[in-house]
């Protein structure tokens, strides 16, 4: 797994995904694109993001997962809720480079655990990938 890499601009973090030639994910304007939510009901860690995303793997966040070469701390399979601002629209991906089963929507989702999809009936926890663009 690739390194992930935070670096602080004033009270702004920048997170570059050193993979894949992945572009910098921040900072972004306020009134762009998306916001996830590590918990339902827009609760917790979040994270704002105005373009697509091929693989949340790549991407810092507050899920930690380990194997025996250590643990790394990402968004993949993190998100439990996702506000969509004005004039944007979001396709989740169950799995990476925009596969699998998907979820599009224009309007904020407050539970992910009340959207079906392929994770235990739901899409709670349960995305990989995302295209954000506007409408």
């Amino acid at each position: 797994m690739s390194p992930v890499r935070r670096l602080a601009i004033g009270s702004v973090a920048v997170l570059f995904a050193a993979c894949e030639g992945q572009e910098p994910i921040g900072p972004t304007p306020p009134d762009e694109g998306v916001i996830v939510y590590i918990h339902a009901n827009f609760v917790g860690t979040s994270q704002q993001i105005n373009q697509d995303v091929p693989n949340l793997q790549n991407v810092e966040g507050p899920c930690v997962v380990g194997d025996e070469n250590g643990s790394t701390a990402t968004w993949n399979d993190c998100i439990s809720s996702v506000r969509v601002l004005p004039g944007w629209q979001v396709t989740l991906y169950k799995d990476r480079d925009f596969r699998g089963p998907s979820l599009g929507t224009t309007e904020d989702i407050l539970d992910l655990r009340r959207r079906y999809g392929p994770c235990d009936g739901s899409f709670n926890d349960c995305v990989t990938s995302m295209r954000v663009s506007k409408r």
